[in-house]
């Protein structure tokens, strides 16, 4: 198979540039990364279909890459674009949405089937646009954007798709006898196969996106892209070889196999190595004064003992090297899954686990600490907190005194609640990973945590609350949640300060927490008065 297809003839409704086109991070656009997969994975003949501000795709016109203007472009949908290429096509081709971002072991891995349509899947990514898949043994069974129709959430069509030359004749064919205009692709597709033409593979933990309006090009600017660039820096193998060689001394590491996997400001592998698979982690940029190791290993090897963590192999308390269990064919929470209700459950049970655990963790995580920690950090790298802060800051502290009479509990907590540390194994097992930042602190900051990063609504706030509390919510409740949220907000824009000074990059990740702690600060005056 040496042909694809790239679909950017959409008319965008809130910028005047075309997304696939439009830059986003050195000098490079979607349609020129697009591109340059493909021809890496061995494309001869591309087809890109455009409409909207054509114009400025005509630079890409080349011996390979076929231009195929839809004059139709504003009346009409994806299926629209894709039929005026049924003269160019005389084979299988791969299919790919202009708008979308991905890696390139997605068309690696379609690119090697020989024969037939295949879908790829993903976990649902919470983008408000998704597409919906259901699947039964191993075959596509219901695609749609409606989640009312929906039985069970298996995961979400990426807009990388291998379809047959038959499949695709049928769909023109219904194309041209249809009086919609306004017709995807992939719900003729759905009409013109039977389940066992529409098999997929599934890619878990893939880093990927659709860009439909400017929140999603701010997210793959300042979030995906930064979040790919860390997973695909090389890597120093031999220094891997030499930490593994530690670890399993006496024994050939030459033979282990080493599979970058990410994070976000730690380098993780996946080690596969005589008949096991481990995750190593290797410290990153910028740890050093922030994570105290020794914590961190008791702390951890603790969360082995209450089952919530899987099992660490090594952990070196000097250098930070860690290995760990791989939880084989886990998936890794996004934004949504974490809010679906089965896993709520599980996590409110996670928490309440921790949290009455009665275990001393090695160290208490007092957040007004931290950030005096962090002031200091910040002036030994020679940077500078954001525009305000000086005014900012003393409105931070005086949220000690608030919480006091709140009323303050410690119990063992995690303090680092990204969605990605929580991840599910197969049985449907939920582990939450990373405890660099554990320690002693109130609950409540865990659940500020966790409402933050993955964007709880309000109604899912209530649920988890109700589950953990097995009832009623105690009052005050919520105001300590906005309380913490500041403070962890405060917290992870100084860490950001002090992580690019180091020369990390994270985009605008740090600004936007600063930016929602300074909003959240005058909601909390104006509704709980604590001027």
């Amino acid at each position: 198979m040496n042909t694809a297809v790239i679909l950017s003839a959409r008319k965008e409704h809130d910028s005047e540039i075309p997304y696939p086109v439009k830059q986003f991070a050195n000098n490079t656009c979607l349609i020129d990364r697009t591109l340059s997969i493909l021809r890496e994975c061995g494309y001869k003949k591309i087809i890109v279909v455009v409409g909207y501000h054509d114009e400025l795709y005509k630079k890409y016109s080349s011996d390979d890459v076929s231009l195929v203007h839809n004059p139709e472009y504003e009346f009409t949908a994806s299926m629209g674009s894709l039929a005026l290429c049924k003269d160019m096509l005389t084979e299988d081709f791969l299919l790919v949405e202009g708008d979308t971002f991905f890696e390139k072991k997605v068309v690696e891995q379609l690119s090697a089937i020989s024969e037939g349509n295949c879908l790829s899947v993903t976990e649902e990514s919470g983008s408000g646009d998704e597409c919906y898949v259901e699947t039964k043994r191993g075959f596509v069974t219901k695609i749609t954007k409606d989640r009312h129709r929906v039985c069970n959430f298996e995961g979400e069509m990426m807009g990388v798709s291998r379809i047959s030359l038959n499949t695709f004749r049928k769909m023109v064919g219904a194309w041209e006898v249809s009086s919609n205009p306004y017709l995807n692709y992939e719900y003729l597709l759905m009409d013109e196969t039977e389940p066992l033409d529409r098999p997929y593979i599934r890619f878990t933990n893939v880093i990927w996106g659709d860009v439909d309006c400017d929140k999603d090009f701010r997210n793959l600017e300042n979030g995906l892209y930064r979040s790919l660039c860390r997973k695909e820096n090389p890597f120093d193998e031999e220094n891997l070889r030499s930490h593994l060689s530690v670890i399993f001394p006496g024994h050939d590491v030459s033979k282990a196999e080493i599979i970058q996997i990410g994070g976000m400001s730690n380098k993780n592998f996946r080690i596969n190595f005589e008949g096991n698979s481990y995750v190593l982690r290797v410290p990153g940029n910028g740890s050093e004064g922030m994570v105290e190791r020794a914590n961190e290993e008791f702390n951890a090897l603790e969360a082995c003992k209450l089952g919530v963590n899987p099992e660490i192999r090594y952990f070196n308390a000097k250098s930070g090297i860690k290995l760990a269990d791989f939880v084989t064919n886990a998936e890794t929470l996004t934004a949504a899954t974490i809010q679906r209700h089965d896993n709520m459950n599980k996590i409110a049970k996670i928490y309440q686990t921790i949290h009455h655990s009665h275990i001393r963790l090695k160290n208490e995580f007092n957040i007004f600490h931290e950030i005096e920690k962090y002031d200091c950090l910040i002036k030994q790298v020679g940077a500078k907190m954001y525009k305000g802060w000086e005014t900012v800051r003393p409105m931070i502290m005086s949220l000690e005194s608030y919480l006091n009479e709140l009323g303050v509990e410690l119990c063992p907590c995690h303090n680092d609640a990204l969605y990605e540390n929580f991840i599910k194994a197969s049985d449907g097992t939920i582990y939450l990973i990373d405890w660099e930042y554990s320690g002693m602190n109130d609950p409540m900051a865990d659940f500020a945590a966790l409402f933050l990063e993955a964007d709880f609504t309000k109604e899912n706030q209530d649920y988890i609350l109700q589950k953990y509390f097995e009832g009623e919510i105690p009052d005050n409740t919520f105001k300590k949640i906005l309380c913490y949220m500041i403070l962890w907000d405060y917290l992870w824009a100084q860490w950001t300060v002090i992580k690019e000074a180091k020369g990390d990059d994270f985009g605008t990740y740090g600004i936007e927490r600063y930016n929602r702690a300074v909003s959240n600060l005058k909601n909390i005056n104006e509704v709980y008065g604590t001027d």
